[in-house]
């Protein structure tokens, strides 16, 4: 393994794991993290306004991405928690689209119905975050 993306077979291990997916949601919600308990990075506010450019700058928010950015034509299994986690962003980010991804979050209803479990975890989390109660202890 040399840290590029695998790409498997979308019929074994529950689909393709070398796409922009429900489990790579976090990793943006870990730098903001990161950077609210131990401080900003140059590196976390650069990577955060990019994801944010990106995210909240004009593409679906209900899609799956090739991780080059290529939009794909499926829908995400979790639109609300795309949304959630770039709104986490906003802790680590100080470009033009952080209060762009917290409003269109904050805006959006928690999700119902099947599939509701993680994007409001997510949510739940973005909420806790942003209003500075996820606390380290």
């Amino acid at each position: 393994m040399d840290g590029r993306p695998q790409k498997t077979d979308p019929k074994r291990f529950g689909g393709r794991h070398d796409w922009y997916y429900s489990d790579a949601y976090r990793t943006i919600f870990n730098i903001a993290l990161d950077s609210v308990w131990f401080g900003r990075t140059p590196w976390a506010v650069e990577e955060a306004n990019r994801l944010q450019a990106f995210f909240c700058g004009g593409v679906p928010d209900n899609a799956i991405y090739e991780v080059d950015g290529t939009v794909l034509p499926l829908p995400a299994l979790h639109p609300i928690a795309i949304l959630a986690t770039n709104a986490a962003a906003s802790l680590a980010a100080d470009g033009p689209w952080a209060e762009v991804c917290a409003r269109r979050f904050w805006e959006t209803p928690l999700r119902t119905g099947t599939r509701r479990y993680y994007d409001n975890c997510l949510s739940f989390f973005a909420f806790l975050a942003l209003s500075g109660n996820y606390r380290i202890y």
